[in-house]
């Protein structure tokens, strides 16, 4: 098929961005300041409500699963304070996966909050409320076709890992690129970034569940390291180990069952 503007207009679905984007649903839902819905468009109902289910006047996180409902969250409230007053998302709904842009609404640029608007793409064609997303062959993820049980993890992975620091109660966010490592400490973690390290209130087990497989791995029952921090690798006395990016260049046991695989990983 030839490349002009009239086959790529006819092309199907997949193979003309162009077209792929005029055939998008978007659903567009204006919120109160307190995340109340205001109201809706026809696209935004379809894709979210519950047959014969009103919106107005629903908070908006109820409406999303529990594995969700933080990411809406952390989501609106980026655009809150956000420079911009704009944030995107993906995530999933009764519906299956949604892409899901927040702008601020407000006066002036100094004024108080009046709300939002949320915009909302479909990443499937005329979804049906009640169709769980495993139903679905596949869902695309950023941009990747990915199957059933392996989508939903993807969509539920950490963007940013909660730290503690010193003996208050307040909860840092930090991205999880920043992190070079994590170490179990007892139920808990340390996290190792490249700049200091602190207190992480979970589990190195569920951090692994959370994070990323293709950055972060499991090299030692009690380290999870992020690939892109390695700065060298190590043999002494038949031992490997890893020398990380951070400041204190962390040097990382390598288990034996792991060594063949990481040897391969990187290369060495």
């Amino acid at each position: 098929m030839a490349d002009t503007p009239a086959a790529r207009a006819s092309a199907p679905a997949g193979q003309s961005f162009e077209y792929r984007l005029q055939r998008t649903p978007v659903g567009v839902v204006l919120l109160d300041a307190d995340l109340t819905i205001r109201s809706v468009n026809p696209v935004a109902m379809r894709l979210l409500a519950p047959p014969g289910q009103r919106l107005a006047g629903v908070d908006i996180l109820s409406l999303h699963p529990d594995e969700a409902r933080e990411k809406v969250a952390f989501l609106i409230e980026r655009a809150r304070t956000s420079a911009d007053g704009t944030s995107s998302l993906v995530v999933t709904t009764a519906m299956g996966s949604l892409i899901a842009k927040i702008s601020r609404l407000e006066e002036t640029p100094d004024g108080p909050v009046e709300g939002f608007c949320m915009m909302i793409h479909a990443l499937a064609e005329a979804p049906v409320m009640g169709r769980s997303q495993a139903d679905d062959a596949d869902v695309q993820v950023d941009g990747l076709a990915v199957a059933g049980e392996a989508a939903m993890k993807a969509l539920c992975l950490l963007m940013k890992l909660p730290l503690v620091q010193g003996k208050g109660d307040l909860i840092s966010l930090i991205d999880v690129n920043e992190v070079v490592c994590l170490v179990a400490q007892g139920h808990y973690a340390e996290a190792r970034t490249l700049g200091f390290s602190a207190f992480c209130p979970r589990p190195l087990a569920d951090l692994e569940r959370r994070l990323d497989p293709a950055l972060f791995v499991r090299v030692h029952r009690r380290y999870l390291v992020n690939i892109r921090h390695v700065r060298a690798a190590t043999r002494e006395d038949g031992a490997w180990h890893l020398v990380m990016a951070d400041t204190a260049r962390t040097r990382v046991p390598v288990s034996r069952g792991k060594v063949e695989a990481i040897r391969r990983l990187l290369a060495v």
